[in-house]
């Protein structure tokens, strides 16, 4: 697990901006503006939300790590995780989600700049790299798939597509809509049946 060096957080703003313009690094930002490139799949049999016991664990994560290999995942991903406050300006982060995946400050998000200053909440993001193993991406997967973490994106390093894991599942961002389609088509039962497919 190594942190970037400073001089590639403008690479990630020059990628980024190439792939998603002026769409913010959140989850449910991206999957409105790229509704023809994104597609959610469950973690678990019948769309159960929850690991309870180790086999489901090894479910959740094997569906997960199958996803990455489906997107030909290179051997260091990077990992974009967030943190939040009532402050503009990024505070420390969570030691045990530092500790999963360490990083450094990138940028800071406000959703609703309409909101009045006392109700405003920051999205602080943070960018490092993991290696692509289950040794080292598992404990950070774990802990979304518990909820005791958010907002965390896996990615190539050109930004090509996202991976969005979140308590329940992963939305997944395609660099194109038949790439959508095809890893869609690879997994049906693991597709939402609600409407949307949420």
């Amino acid at each position: 697990m190594t942190p970037p060096t400073d001089n590639s957080l403008p690479d990630l703003d020059t990628a980024w901006e190439s792939h998603w313009g002026d769409t913010p690094p959140l989850g449910h930002l991206l999957r409105t503006a790229q509704p023809d490139r994104w597609v959610r799949f469950h973690s678990l049999p019948r769309s159960k939300r929850y690991a309870v016991t180790e086999e489901e664990y090894v479910t959740l994560l094997g569906r997960q790590h199958m996803l990455l290999a489906d997107l030909g995942a290179p051997q260091d991903l990077v990992v974009i995780t967030c943190e939040w406050s009532d402050d503009p300006s990024p505070r420390g982060r969570e030691p045990d989600v530092e500790q999963v995946a360490p990083g450094d400050p990138w940028r800071t998000v406000l959703e609703d700049e309409t909101e009045a200053p006392e109700f405003r909440t920051y999205t602080h993001l943070y960018m490092g790299t993991l290696t692509n193993l289950p040794t080292t991406l598992d404990p950070l997967l774990r802990k979304v798939a518990d909820f005791e973490t958010a907002g965390v994106i896996l990615a190539p390093r050109g930004l090509g597509w996202l991976f969005h894991p979140y308590d329940g599942g992963v939305d997944v961002i395609t660099a194109t809509p038949a790439e959508r389609d095809a890893l869609s088509a690879r997994h049906p039962d693991w597709l939402s049946r609600c409407p949307g497919g949420l």
